[in-house]
């Protein structure tokens, strides 16, 4: 015995520089951004064509590294010298990547300046060429001899060469404005101006962002209390996180500490010594590490819900402990009492591994992550307690401790409900039909908004800098599928002729495309059409004895401007607007996305693309395989359960874990709590450990340990309330729907595992002490 306890120790210790080495040389990342979380379906994808949620994830993964800061004053001046000092406060500032203030510095669109050049006579901009289309081309002949004679003109040899009727800085122009950083905004006497901050990469990678907030709240607050007549909003979605990560921080820390406090003055309590504590850690400590192992070997990115939900579920192992550390000596030698439960632990362990191997077969890599990591915990801590375990000297329980004279009273009271068999299968068969029932009849609720704590001032910023700016709030954006670029680029002129009457009823703030940046060839074509009838025929001969250098006149189909990565790369912006054989519209400020959809409704190619309906779509596919898989482990567990105890028997060991999961659905429904994925990823653990409890109740009838296993099944319990049931007091939702769910099933299924699986009275009597 000594030599396998050895042998795992040496297994556990080759895992712990595994774990560490995959870790520390970056093969293996966690990851805790919810962005992360979603688009990450195995299977085959195709390359070309990207589905929504991937799109989605990679725009939000942009947007997440940039933070935007509106600052509004009465006074033009003082605002714009306010806004310099604290744009260059925020660049002194580690992890800021760089800083623009589109109100008064020159933004993206002038760096495209020197690639328009040689095609300036394909570019112009709506009103230019309004202005044409309405025969108006004398204006803009007078305009080029203005900019020609002007003293602040900044025309060149080079320019009047491929655009001698200036109009290029009409094109850079509106394109700066539709590139979505609005400039300076006058609303009621006051004026207001965004500063764009980008993060740099590394910032969210390293754990700094709560550490870069604070220095930007620093910098506002010092502005803020040095003027009066200032007034300073942010929004991001780095605020809103570190905002949830505050929450969640304080919460899990004070649910740690009085669990892990509570879970040790338990263990001494009834043992009055460390020996059973330290057996219970090495139990816990093996499945972490575990799972760990198995997770950093098989993914090259883990995300933290799945390392959360696998070290609960680990939680489990510390049943296993206990069934082994409660039994007392006169029982036997350890091998004796090891005989004793080793059937039990089998059982149990086989159950919870079938059950979470049904998540291993869905489509999303949470799923799969979370089924690795509980398996694997699960098997390394059965393999502690029948190796380590026994070799330990081993202290036996106290008979007259608090918690064991709370225990006698509560055990005698259940012992006295008796169910007869009859009923207990009638009851089995509602709980059945109820379960069903309640699937499909219970609203679900997958919104990613109702999963946060939610930060008034942060969300009302959000709305003051939207209404304001137009920019920042929800990244809605319109979807071009097209295997031709060039389809693409005219439907995206499509959809901006569509929506420019929505733009000025105020029902969108901006729209940005790349067919802004790179018009169609044929919008090009049609430009230059216009340009030689309306302005070269016309007044091309008057305008060039005005010139001093001489000017073409024609230009071969050879110069027309076409998406390039050169041009693509040139501004940050750019890059998110093109995806395979999809292009992006970015949109700003939507007030009615239904208008936006009628508008665009007879443009085939083109669908209005909602990131927080898309989200949410997305965790209702990962609450629908979450609840199939559930239902499979029912199934199994019930088969394994009738193969070990017979028909009537096995069907009482299912309804323990089955009728507890209903009745906390209905329960934490009746609360108020909302059922989403993880209320169903909660029932998993009402499941795994509820039946865990109805196991080693009915194995107890086998090696006549009845009372030391209801004894051991209810410590379980009361670790596992302190474990989880603590989680029901957060004030973040999705903590607290996890607790509350957990906290009402496990006191049901402990319940439940008295009267559907009860010992015979006489059987119950035979190691009373």
């Amino acid at each position: 015995m000594k030599l396998r306890a050895t042998i795992w120790v040496i297994c556990l210790l080759v895992m712990g520089i595994v774990t560490v080495w995959q870790i520390s040389a970056k093969h293996s990342r966690i990851d805790g951004d919810i962005l992360a979380l979603i688009g990450q379906e195995s299977g085959p994808e195709n390359a070309e064509r990207f589905s929504d949620i991937n799109i989605v994830r990679d725009l939000l993964a942009r947007d997440a590294r940039q933070a935007i800061v509106m600052v509004s004053h009465g006074n033009r001046n003082a605002l714009e010298t306010a806004s310099r000092d604290m744009a260059q406060e925020f660049r002194d500032i580690a992890g800021t990547n760089n800083v623009s203030l589109p109100g008064f510095e020159t933004g993206d669109a002038q760096s495209l300046y020197g690639l328009y050049q040689k095609h300036a006579n394909g570019l112009l901009s709506q009103k230019d060429r309004d202005s044409l289309m309405n025969g108006d081309g004398q204006r803009l002949f007078r305009r080029a001899l203005q900019d020609l004679y002007s003293p602040s003109s900044m025309i060149s040899a080079q320019s009047l060469g491929n655009d001698p009727f200036s109009l290029l800085p009409g094109f850079l122009s509106e394109l700066g404005s539709k590139i979505g950083q609005s400039g300076l905004v006058q609303d009621d006497n006051r004026f207001a101006t965004p500063i764009i901050i980008t993060l740099s990469p590394d910032v969210r990678t390293n754990g700094q962002e709560a550490q870069w907030v604070e220095q930007i709240n620093d910098v506002i607050a010092t502005r803020s209390a040095s003027d009066a007549a200032l007034h300073i909003a942010k929004t991001g979605q780095v605020f809103f996180a570190v905002s949830e990560a505050s929450h969640a921080r304080s919460d899990v820390q004070r649910i740690a500490i009085i669990a892990t406090i509570g879970v040790i003055m338990m263990v001494v309590g009834v043992f009055m010594s460390t020996l059973p504590l330290v057996a219970t850690l090495l139990t816990v400590g093996s499945g972490l590490l575990a799972g760990i192992t198995a997770l950093v070997v098989v993914f090259d990115s883990i995300h933290a819900i799945a390392l959360v939900f696998g070290a609960s579920l680990i939680g489990i192992s510390i049943d296993y402990a206990l069934h082994f550390l409660v039994l007392p000596k006169s029982v036997g030698a350890a091998s004796v009492r090891l005989a004793h439960i080793r059937p039990g632990l089998r059982l149990g362990l086989l159950t919870t591994v079938c059950g979470f191997a049904a998540l291993a077969v869905t489509p999303t890599v949470l799923l799969a992550q979370i089924s690795l990591y509980s398996i694997s915990g699960l098997i390394a801590a059965y393999v502690t307690v029948v190796t380590i375990l026994p070799v330990l000297p081993h202290r036996d329980a106290r008979d007259r401790s608090a918690i064991r004279t709370i225990y006698a009273h509560i055990d005698n009271a259940l012992l006295k409900v008796r169910i007869p068999q009859k009923q207990r299968l009638a009851v089995l068969a509602c709980a059945v039909i109820g379960l069903i029932t309640t699937v499909y009849s219970l609203p679900a609720n997958d919104d990613i908004a109702a999963l946060g704590h939610g930060n008034a001032a942060l969300i009302e910023d959000a709305r003051e800098i939207g209404e304001t700016l137009g920019i920042g709030g929800n990244p809605q954006f319109i979807r071009i599928d097209g295997s031709l670029v060039q389809d693409r680029l005219e439907t995206g002129e499509a959809v901006r002729t569509a929506l420019t009457p929505i733009i000025r009823d105020s029902i969108l703030g901006s729209l940005f495309g790349l067919s802004d940046v790179i018009p169609s060839i044929k919008r090009q074509q049609e430009n230059r059409e216009l340009v030689a009838k309306e302005l070269e025929e016309p007044f091309g001969a008057k305008l060039r004895a005005s010139l001093p250098v001489q000017t073409p006149t024609q230009h071969t189909e050879s110069d027309f401007l076409e998406p390039d990565p050169d041009i693509l790369g040139t501004i940050p912006a750019l890059a998110s607007l093109q995806h395979g054989e999809t292009d992006i519209i970015r949109l700003g400020a939507v007030k009615d996305a239904d208008a936006i959809r009628d508008a665009i409704a007879d443009i085939g190619n083109a669908r209005l693309i909602n990131p927080r309906e898309t989200i949410t779509a997305q965790f209702a596919h990962y609450r629908n395989w979450a609840t199939i898989a559930l239902a499979a482990s029912l199934i199994v567990a019930g088969i394994l359960a009738i193969i070990r105890y017979g028909a009537y028997a096995g069907l009482n060991v299912l309804a323990a874990p089955l009728i507890a999961i209903l009745i906390a659905v209905i329960g934490a429904f009746a609360l108020g709590v909302t059922i989403n994925f993880f209320a169903i990823m909660a029932l998993f653990l009402v499941f795994a450990i509820g039946a865990d409890y109805a196991i080693f109740t009915s194995e107890s009838r086998h090696h006549g340990q009845q009372t030391e296993t209801r004894f051991a099944v209810f410590l379980s319990l009361i670790s596992s309330i302190l474990a989880f049931g603590l989680l029901a007091t957060s004030s973040v939702p999705v903590v607290n729907t996890i607790g509350t769910i957990i906290s009402i099933g496990l006191a049901c299924a402990w319940i439940l595992s008295y009267w559907m699986c009860s010992i015979p009275a006489q059987a119950d009597t035979t190691d009373s002490r």
